[in-house]
């Protein structure tokens, strides 16, 4: 036995446990080459996850391997997706001749591929799909939280599993272990013990050992894939250049005179617990800035909030606007989604937990955060509604934030720089050869994905 062949039988990977994809399904669908061998993966390893960028095709492909465990079964699939993501996940299915059932209750479904939002999922048995689709999967970021719980052990027997999302999170790689453990791929206790270690530095974390890091990317890669653009996995980027973004910081100004007790300036407190106090001292002087940069766009313009008071005081400044918040009926936020997508609505203001995830604005090319929070994937995502593959327009993000608030801003960027790290690692993982995993081929050639370029 070779040196390579021992460390080749030492390394863990995620055992395939799907079936061979019929090409037939996956060509008249509109996908591109690219989209079919990620398909066809995913498929032949039956439980499995597509990390890729917005505007990649998600969605598409997401029907198309429902469609395939569909007809493979005989059974239905059922894809849980956002709020407000459902009506247009059927509108995608009709442009590339996919029926998808938008169903409420057990009673809506039908044969083939149903779709429902997370919040309702207690409403259905899943015991008679044969295939799960999570839209924005990282709905499971947190290891033991209740939801991440329920949606395992929900689709633990289901024999066919997908997960899809963006944005695993860059700071918290035990989204990563929430994903496997919803496959059924490796529960993730079994995965903290094998590759991490606790974080002496922060109490109740984790961090990868440092020579476990690229066992550990190569076993990420056994049931993941991720990228940024077709040429991650050996494809051209023709169609797939992102136009320029900007994004501008507005800082408004604060008293640091405000509030204080025997200083001559107060304390200010911006962590993740206070820092909606400090937000409430620049509310009316953000709101009327963001009032300002609104009536000044090029266009529709999405305004992003984190409080209920500044939604109140956006709709009190700008007439026109349309406000869209959690106490909101299901069926008024998916009204008011798709009229904003439709260009409808020309200032839409709402929070990123609401319309942050999933839906496709790619007819705004301006947004406006009025705040941040430390979450580094909400605003990603925001983001990522207008910067997405297909937008035809640079676009332009405001910041507006207080002075007192640059360390939410600084600890964005660096989560961002974080992903970035993360994606590259994923990506160098799955170029590199590895004898346990298998070739497969869509229409007689090789996937890019499974076989470096020198093997190919």
């Amino acid at each position: 036995m070779t040196y390579e062949e021992f460390i080749a039988r030492k390394a863990v990977h995620a055992t395939p446990q799907g079936f061979e994809p019929d090409s037939a399904l996956l060509r008249p669908h509109g996908l591109f080459d690219w989209q079919s061998d990620v398909v066809g993966r995913c498929v032949e390893r039956g439980r499995s996850a597509i990390f890729a960028d917005c505007g990649m095709g998600k969605t598409p492909m997401q029907l198309a391997w429902s469609e395939q465990v569909a007809c493979h079964t005989a059974a239905p699939v059922l894809i849980l997706a956002p709020l407000a993501v459902s009506q247009q996940t059927r509108r995608e299915g009709e442009k590339f001749g996919v029926p998808v059932k938008v169903c409420r209750s057990q009673d809506d479904v039908v044969a083939g591929i149903n779709i429902t939002n997370y919040e309702i999922l207690d409403r259905f048995d899943t015991s008679g799909f044969a295939g799960v689709v999570l839209d924005e999967s990282s709905i499971l970021k947190s290891f033991m939280g209740k939801t991440k719980r329920a949606i395992t052990d929900a689709f633990a027997e289901t024999p066919y599993r997908l997960s899809c999302t963006a944005t695993p999170s860059p700071n918290d790689l035990m989204e990563l272990l929430n994903q496997a453990d919803f496959l059924g791929i490796m529960h993730s206790n079994e995965a903290l013990s094998e590759w991490f270690i606790a974080d002496q530095s922060s109490s109740g974390t984790y961090r990868l050992k440092g020579h476990a890091e690229g066992d550990f990317w190569r076993w990420v890669a056994s049931w993941a894939v991720a990228l940024t653009k077709p040429s991650d996995i050996g494809y051209p980027d023709d169609g797939y250049r992102l136009p320029a973004l900007d994004e501008r910081d507005v800082l408004v100004d604060v008293d640091l005179t405000e509030g204080r007790t025997d200083k001559l300036f107060r304390d200010v407190e911006t962590s993740a617990t206070a820092f909606n106090r400090e937000k409430r001292r620049t509310l009316n002087d953000r709101c009327a800035e963001c009032a300002r940069i609104a009536r000044n766009a090029d266009g529709p313009v999405a305004i992003w909030c984190y409080l209920n008071a500044e939604a109140d005081e956006l709709r009190r400044i700008i007439p026109d606007a349309v406000d869209v918040r959690g106490s909101d009926s299901p069926e008024h936020k998916e009204q008011a989604a798709m009229d904003f997508a439709d260009g409808k609505i020309p200032v839409l203001v709402s929070k990123p937990s609401i319309f942050g995830f999933g839906m496709n604005f790619q007819g705004c090319h301006e947004t406006i955060f009025c705040g941040l929070d430390y979450s580094y994937e909400s605003y990603y995502q925001a983001v990522r509604r207008f910067y997405r593959f297909g937008q035809r327009h640079d676009v332009t993000v405001w910041r507006v934030l207080g002075k007192t608030e640059e360390n939410i801003m600084r600890t964005i960027n660096r989560k961002a720089l974080m992903r970035d790290a993360m994606d590259s690692s994923i990506v160098d993982a799955m170029r590199k050869p590895d004898v346990s995993r298998p070739r497969f081929s869509v229409k007689g050639h090789v996937s890019g994905l499974l076989v470096p370029e020198w093997v190919a």
